[in-house]
């Protein structure tokens, strides 16, 4: 029997990861985004899945190959799509900062791969009351993005009216394409959950048979990923870093980001399977609200908001409240539902 109850709770835990994201990339010394992300990707992609896969889910490849090469490529295609737009948040959060480059991305994110699934796969509940109360739990989310995004313009302004105004206008650009990309992975998974169904009629644990629709998408994502970091290495002559002075230091800081990353997915969609038939768009939109506010904690722990207007940080406060009842709302849908 399904517990709504525990998938709100691994959605928790992988929001709890996926706020903190971004805090290694903070704190790396030498590496630039290249550099990281290669351990990151290495680790995230490749190493933990199939450890995992060959640890839980023993029958994880005649699952991928029963669900049919047309699902692969497009688990495939969708995780490049999603490489892409992980390439996109790492300069995104860079120019933009943790807290605003989040409310952009995560905007964009939630929008699209919240409603998408639940209009393609789900579309009769949208007539329901309980299907209504998501719609509206959905909006929420991104309007409080919206919110946290324009207090994160504020203080930007605050900070330099000339410099950071032209480089917020870059950083907008660059985080709406990342939240546009990165909905791919919750795609990805919506849309290839053939696999997962696969791997539980051959014996899996239902609480681990999401993870054969997540290997594919995190195939076309780790191509995505290697390509570029690679390549921008070799153009850029910054692979001389990855042996140069706190190369251990920023090689933790990769592998530990990768770790962190692989927390934020992982459980993410063992969540979805747990919420039932609008799993991937209840879990998905509850994901990032929570996530957004994590963000936010380690925004305010690493001194984003220390020289920020009150006016900003009243706003930023508004958001999170606005992200806060959304989520209540996407609960009280989902038990509406009876998904």
């Amino acid at each position: 029997m399904r517990s709504i109850a525990f998938g709100f709770l691994l959605v928790l835990l992988a929001a709890i990861a996926g706020g903190g994201l971004a805090v290694p990339l903070k704190k790396r010394k030498t590496f630039e985004l290249e550099n990281i992300y290669i351990p990151a990707t290495i680790m995230m992609m490749i190493v933990l899945p199939f450890a995992m896969a060959m640890s839980v889910l023993p029958h994880w490849l005649a699952a991928v190959r029963a669900a049919g090469s047309g699902t692969v490529w497009l688990g495939a295609a969708y995780g490049f799509g999603w490489g892409i737009g992980a390439i996109l948040f790492g300069y995104g959060v860079t120019l933009a900062g943790m807290s605003v480059g989040f409310a952009i991305i995560m905007g964009i994110n939630t929008a699209i791969g919240s409603i998408l699934p639940l209009v393609v796969k789900s579309r009769t509940e949208l007539l329901t009351p309980g299907g209504a109360v998501i719609v509206a739990g959905i909006a929420g989310c991104v309007l409080g993005v919206s919110i946290c995004g324009r207090a994160g313009a504020l203080r930007e302004r605050a900070a330099d009216a000339a410099g950071q105004a032209r480089r917020f206008k870059l950083a907008v650009v660059v985080c709406a394409l990342s939240g546009l990309l990165s909905s791919c992975a919750n795609l990805g998974f919506a849309f290839t959950s053939q696999m997962g169904d696969e791997a539980l009629r051959l014996g899996a644990s239902p609480a681990f048979s999401t993870l054969a629709s997540w290997m594919p998408v995190f195939w076309g994502a780790a191509v995505a990923l290697l390509l570029w970091f690679g390549g921008l290495q070799i153009r850029r002559g910054t692979w001389r870093k990855n042996v140069g002075p706190d190369a251990a230091h920023d090689w933790g800081m990769g592998v530990l980001m990768g770790v962190i990353w692989f927390v934020a997915t992982i459980p993410y969609g063992m969540g979805a399977y747990y919420l039932g038939r609008l799993g991937t768009s209840v879990g998905w939109a509850m994901n990032i609200a929570l996530s957004l506010l994590v963000a936010n904690i380690f925004g305010f722990i690493t001194g984003e908001w220390n020289e920020a207007s009150g006016r900003s940080i009243r706003r930023l406060y508004a958001g999170l409240a606005i992200l806060l009842g959304s989520i209540v709302l996407l609960a009280a849908g989902s038990s509406m539902t009876g998904a």
